[in-house]
């Protein structure tokens, strides 16, 4: 089964995106989607962390890295990262 790059990079970006405004912006919790400017914040987030998913995909493609690797990178490694970042600043 072929790994549709675009719609698991869309798919992983929000859910990173949406767990980042649930611990930064909501102060854990949904409160932060009853303003419209935090939706338009999300978008940008969203649209950076898609792009930025995108492409290490298509990297990790063109080096012929297994789709073990390539799953675990997209779903532990750079979560893991993001939320590190952050956290410290």
């Amino acid at each position: 089964m072929k790994l549709n790059l675009t719609l698991f990079s869309a798919l992983n970006s929000f859910l990173v995106t949406q767990f980042l405004f649930f611990i930064d912006e909501g102060f854990y919790d949904f409160r932060w989607m009853k303003d419209i400017g935090n939706w338009i914040v999300f978008t940008v987030y969203f649209i950076v962390l898609f792009g930025m998913l995108l492409l290490i995909n298509l990297g990790l493609e063109k080096i012929n890295v297994s789709r073990f690797y390539q799953i675990l990178i997209n779903l532990l490694v750079f979560p893991v990262i993001l939320i590190l970042i952050n956290r410290c600043f």
